[in-house]
């Protein structure tokens, strides 16, 4: 799914200029703040991932045509605020990064231009902008610091949506704006007649695969193992309110790949207990979710169906740039082929980007399972590892989007850090201490 520009409201030029000028205020003040205290500024932008719809960013250019994300303004500001940065170093995720600036750039030149545009402008708006905080944040931030503060924001968002889940209510959609992007994602799906939480993330999956991507980041923050269990937990459980499948898969490989290759952040009595938690949860729940999927009839079936004949556009990619098969109709509706809706960032990437960003993209997830199973990946990369079933069917969309960046910026630097974590491991005395091996005997 490609999500394009939204213009803005259609304000008097007096009202206009009141909010620029109040925009700009805040901005400059909110400059001054976060570069004095670098950790506010780094959870602001991580609340601005959980708790600020899409659909609340602004237009600007002329016509107001290229759409900010409150996330992608956020970012803007934090990264100014939180530069320069010590101790830089190059990673070979800033060559993936760069590589597909510069083939979205190159697009511009190799025909459908006005698509290719729309292509540049989201990539600079929507995977930059994540990577660059991922990327600056735990260079002027302790790492485990980075990783508490997303534990703590997404255990929030974790209970807001079980919450959302039991009383189908949520406040978010009632936040409207008149622009595309509301019309899009600010309504609530449902699945065998029952509603999906989606929290602010504006569509279930986009909730349900950033809480899976949040739990290994959880497993391996500086509280207690059993806050971290019980964190954790949360988010899976919120999972399940989502009903979506890719979800709840992403969310138990997040789990389960955390106790196989975190060994140094959890215990092995630990890993045992999560183990035997999460599957006496599945027990427990599972009635409930296929009961769901049963009442939903051939819903998740056609889904399932429609993304495998996406596979069927691999044929019209080219090298660098858009798809022979892309074309806007008369409403200016992006199609590939037959196809809107492109449930797949892999096949999207393919088709937006060409070939080259593609098979890079597909290299770097390689060497990132690689690295998880030598036992020297990061938290994050564990996550990222951990999403490749959503990769494969799930688009990126929404703020979902902006925070999958992040976690590849994350992960490129504390990959590299001195001090990075291994598998979950850092050298850093913030690190609450956990019982030793020997008084998990006794």
């Amino acid at each position: 799914m490609v999500e394009l520009a939204a213009g803005p409201l259609n304000a008097p030029a007096l009202d206009k200029t009141l909010v620029i000028c109040v925009g700009v205020a805040v901005a400059v003040l909110g400059f001054v703040v976060l570069r004095r205290y670098p950790k506010l500024a780094v959870v602001a932008w991580i609340l601005s991932i959980c708790f600020v719809p899409i659909w609340l960013g602004f237009g600007i250019g002329f016509n107001g045509n290229y759409y900010i994300p409150p996330a992608t303004a956020a970012a803007l500001l934090v990264v100014v605020a939180l530069l320069p940065t010590p101790r830089f170093r190059l990673s070979w995720l800033d060559g993936l990064m760069t590589l597909v600036v510069v083939c979205a750039a190159c697009s511009l030149f190799t025909g459908n231009a006005g698509i290719a545009f729309s292509s540049v402008i989201l990539v600079v708006t929507y995977f930059l902008a994540g990577y660059a905080v991922g990327r600056i944040a735990p260079l002027r931030v302790d790492p485990l610091w980075v990783h508490g503060a997303i534990a703590v924001c997404f255990t929030g968002v974790a209970l807001l949506t079980i919450v959302e889940g039991l009383t189908h209510f949520n406040p978010f959609v009632l936040i409207k704006a008149n622009n595309s992007l509301y019309a899009a994602w600010g309504s609530i799906q449902s699945r065998g007649g029952v509603p999906r939480a989606e929290g602010a993330f504006g569509h279930s999956i986009a909730l349900g695969a950033s809480l899976a991507l949040a739990i290994p980041i959880t497993l391996a923050s500086p509280f207690r193992l059993w806050m971290r269990i019980g964190m954790s937990f949360l988010m899976l459980l919120a999972t399940v309110f989502t009903y979506s499948r890719i979800g709840m898969i992403c969310a138990v490989l997040g789990v389960l790949l955390s106790v196989l290759f975190m060994r140094d952040a959890i215990s092995r009595r630990a890993r045992i207990a999560i183990v035997a938690i999460v599957a006496i949860a599945g027990a427990v729940l599972f009635p409930a979710i296929i009961t769901v999927f049963d009442d939903a009839g051939a819903e998740a079936t056609d889904s399932a169906n429609y993304r495998g004949d996406l596979l069927s556009l691999f044929g019209t990619m080219n090298p660098i740039g858009v798809a022979t098969s892309a074309e806007k109709n008369s409403a200016g509706v992006l199609y590939f082929g037959n196809f809107h809706s492109i449930d797949s960032q892999l096949i999207l990437t393919g088709l937006t980007n060409g070939l080259i960003v593609l098979a890079a993209v597909v290299v770097a997830l390689l060497l990132g399972i690689l690295l998880v199973l030598r036992g020297k990946a990061t938290a994050a990369t564990i996550a990222l590892v951990a999403q490749i079933p959503a990769l494969a069917t799930v688009a990126l969309i929404t703020q979902y989007s902006i925070f999958v960046w992040f976690v590849v910026g994350l992960a490129a630097t504390t990959q590299l850090a001195p001090h990075a974590l291994r598998a979950g491991v850092l050298d850093s005395p913030r690190r609450l201490p956990e019982p030793s091996p020997a008084a998990e005997r006794s």
